[in-house]
């Protein structure tokens, strides 16, 4: 029988098959359980929750059903004995195969259908930051690369056990050790379905896609070879599992493909391009870290010229030139701190090759390069590099990683250039000029003044900045829009975001984000952070919440996602939880609240407190009576009734899952609402405008117990009070 005719029988055979539909049906179901029930990413965008959760699930599903489904299609002949009525009317190792790709089929069948069922509800709640290709993608590397993976898997332990039993048991464990914190920090430990922290709605995944499809092709490459390997095992004409093996072996082909997919996968594997080698002892090298500064050298100026060479890839090339003082009139070493990926092509010093070497030293996601400059007083130093930037392996489970695509382009410090700071003396005037063509719908903010040059023929649009000191140097570029947030004093902070999300900002959220500008700084004081202005950009979701440096603050996408929006503990509407999110550039950003001896004590609650003040100015007492103080008291009253907050000692003999999921909505409790309870009882206490005064002259001069943190001793001696009289045990 020909393997077409023999494949199209078996298919037929697989499709009438009760337990195939099974395996279809509950793997078509999985991605309801991914919207509220489980949840394999860390981040809550739209795109995460609404598209990477319910194809995660469904590819996680998929791997136990149609392992289970592979292995008793290849069982089936062999429990009711027909194996040498079968060896008789075709080869095992073919109808092995044969097998294999119908039941591969299925699962190809399976994720389509599936892809076409959801497809309507993800476009509907995605909205506005939905995309047919990142869709597309999901279901591709979710979604079916689980009953890919999961198929073969079982094949080849079948194969090689000829053990049912055994192989359920392999597969069971290989599935529970890809779900478990071993897994979790390694992208490449990922064997079913691909690392997913979280998807970015408006600036693009660029990172899961590349490392999606890199640890799927090694996995098929060492599945696949595993699969090939235990063909030569496929026990036939009554021999054994070696005398099958050496009878098998003599098609010098299909060992020689195995091996060659098995060293493929290795080779692979050990040359991944996406994460660094930092040592795991990387704490006790930063601590012996010998001392690089070199008192003989001043950086003078900074020229730097980067090209993008790939947006597919995300590699670039450059050039930097530093105009350095030598004082010493000798030759003098000198280390630079290049990005994890990128490596040194040329070094030269006035117009003179240099020797250079790497000194392969990853850590933190940066390694050094030395070389020797001349004794020349000036020295013009070139030094030509390029290639992808690496993650800090530390970060590998977030996938947290400067990143260019076609969507958006984050390039911070080494990622742009070499470093040499904290090595030469970098004066206040050592300007630094950047030089970077952009594609033309890619709008960029950077940490210094950013002036558009040119437009050039390959609709790329070539853009300066200028900082000074070049480890200053930040990056973001996407299809910003552009707000001006009147601070109220004259001034104005500018607010950069997608414009996938113009529409939802401008119905009323971006005039209260301002309003809340505008009373932070008029209660706290200015967040402008330099002469060049203070700036606030959204960034993509792998930032994972916020952050600032600089003259910019940067707001994660999960700060517009419909969850965050929806969180009745920051506001009782959108607009209002934006206002509390711009409020976090203050508290939380700006000043920071810490104790040591009490957990709960944290940004979140002055941060509500702040939003209730203005929303009494804007709104009015009784909306935020209402909506406010009556929503904390509620809250707490909740809380403290419950019994597990009542018997405390009960919540360890829950399984952990109901102890986290219990812990955590305690913990939130008491971070928004409690904290914020509290704030307001003790500003009943000295009078609300007394309070307003407490939190500026806290904001202004910081902590005392813990500097600069403010601690909760602080905020009570600041009002004249003790624990007792705000309810705080």
């Amino acid at each position: 029988m020909k393997f077409s005719a023999l494949t199209r029988v078996e298919l037929g055979r697989v499709l009438r098959s009760r337990l195939t539909w099974l395996a279809c049906a509950l793997t078509a179901l999985a991605p309801l359980a991914g919207y509220q029930f489980f949840r394999p990413t860390i981040g809550d965008s739209m795109a995460a929750l609404y598209l990477a959760n319910p194809m995660l699930t469904g590819g996680i599903a998929g791997t136990l059903c149609f392992a289970i489904l592979m292995l008793t299609t290849l069982h089936q002949a062999h429990r009711n004995g027909l194996d040498a009525l079968t060896d008789a009317i075709v080869s095992p190792v073919v109808l092995c195969a044969a097998r294999l790709i119908t039941v591969l089929t299925a699962a190809l069948g399976t994720s389509a259908i599936i892809g076409l069922l959801y497809l309507p509800y993800t476009a509907w709640k995605l909205n506005i930051v939905f995309s047919l290709l990142d869709y597309g993608l999901a279901v591709l590397l979710f979604l079916l690369s689980g009953p890919v993976m999961g198929a073969i898997a079982a094949a080849a332990f079948w194969q090689l056990t000829r053990r049912l039993d055994v192989s359920l048991v392999a597969i069971l464990a290989a599935l529970a050790l890809s779900l478990s914190p071993i897994c979790s920090s390694s992208f490449l430990l990922h064997w079913n379905v691909p690392l997913v922290p979280t998807l970015s709605d408006a600036f693009g995944s660029a990172i899961v896609s590349r490392t999606a499809i890199y640890s799927r092709t090694v996995w098929l490459c060492l599945l696949g070879g595993a699969w090939l390997f235990s063909l030569l095992c496929v026990r036939q004409y009554g021999k054994g599992l070696l005398g099958s093996f050496f009878r098998h072996a003599r098609r010098l082909a299909l060992p020689l493909l195995a091996a060659a997919l098995l060293c493929g996968g290795w080779l692979l594997w050990h040359n991944q391009p996406f994460v660094d080698h930092t040592p795991a002892n990387w704490q006790e090298l930063m601590d012996t870290e010998p001392d690089r500064s070199n008192e003989a050298l001043m950086l003078q100026s900074t020229q730097l010229n980067v090209k993008i060479d790939s947006y597919l890839l995300g590699t670039i090339s450059g050039t930097a030139n530093y105009h350095i003082q030598n004082a010493s009139g000798a030759t003098q070493e000198l280390h630079l701190s290049l990005k994890s990926g990128h490596t040194v092509r040329s070094v030269t010093a006035n117009g003179q090759p240099i020797a250079w070497e790497d000194l392969k030293n990853d850590s933190l996601a940066a390694h050094e390069v030395r070389c020797t400059l001349p004794a020349d007083a000036e020295i013009d130093l070139r030094v030509e590099y390029g290639g992808m930037a690496q993650m800090w392996n530390q970060q590998e489970y977030a996938l947290g990683a400067d990143v260019i695509s076609s969507e958006s382009v984050t390039l911070t410090a080494r990622s742009l250039a070499p470093v040499v700071s904290g090595c030469v003396l970098i004066p206040h005037d050592a300007k630094v000029s950047l030089s970077i063509d952009l594609k033309r719908d890619l709008t960029p903010v950077g940490s210094g003044s950013l002036t558009r040059l040119s437009e050039n023929d390959d609709r790329t649009v070539t853009w300066r900045m200028e900082d000074w000191g070049t480890d200053r140097l930040f990056l973001y570029a996407g299809d910003f829009v552009c707000k001006e947030l009147d601070v109220g004093d004259g001034t104005s902070i500018p607010f950069y975001y997608s414009k996938k999300y113009q529409s939802r900002l401008e119905n009323g959220a971006l005039e209260l984000m301002e309003q809340a500008v505008q009373y932070c700084t008029k209660q706290y004081g200015s967040k402008s952070a330099s002469g060049d202005g203070f700036q606030i950009i959204q960034t993509t979701a792998f930032n994972f919440g916020g952050f600032a440096v600089g003259n910019i603050s940067g707001m994660g996408e999960s700060y517009f996602s419909d969850e965050n929006l929806n969180d009745p503990d920051k506001g009782p509407g959108s607009a209002e939880v934006l206002a509390h999110e711009i409020i976090h550039q203050w508290w939380g950003l700006g000043a920071t609240l810490m104790d040591m001896e009490d957990s709960a004590w944290n940004d979140e609650g002055i941060t509500v407190y702040t939003t209730y003040r203005l929303m009494c100015q804007i709104k009015g007492e009784e909306y935020s009576q209402k909506n406010y103080v009556e929503k904390w008291e509620n809250t707490m009253d909740n809380l403290n009734a419950s019994f597990y907050q009542r018997h405390p000692e009960y919540v360890e003999l829950l399984p952990e899952r109901l102890q986290s999921s219990i812990l955590a909505n305690a913990d939130g409790a008491n971070w928004y609402d409690g904290n914020a309870l509290m704030i307001y009882r003790a500003a009943q206490l000295i009078g609300e405008e007394n309070m307003d005064k407490v939190w500026a002259q806290l904001f202004t001069q910081g902590g005392t117990e813990l500097p600069p943190y403010i601690s909760l001793n602080d905020f009570l001696t600041a009002c004249g009070l003790e624990k007792g009289d705000v309810g705080r045990e």
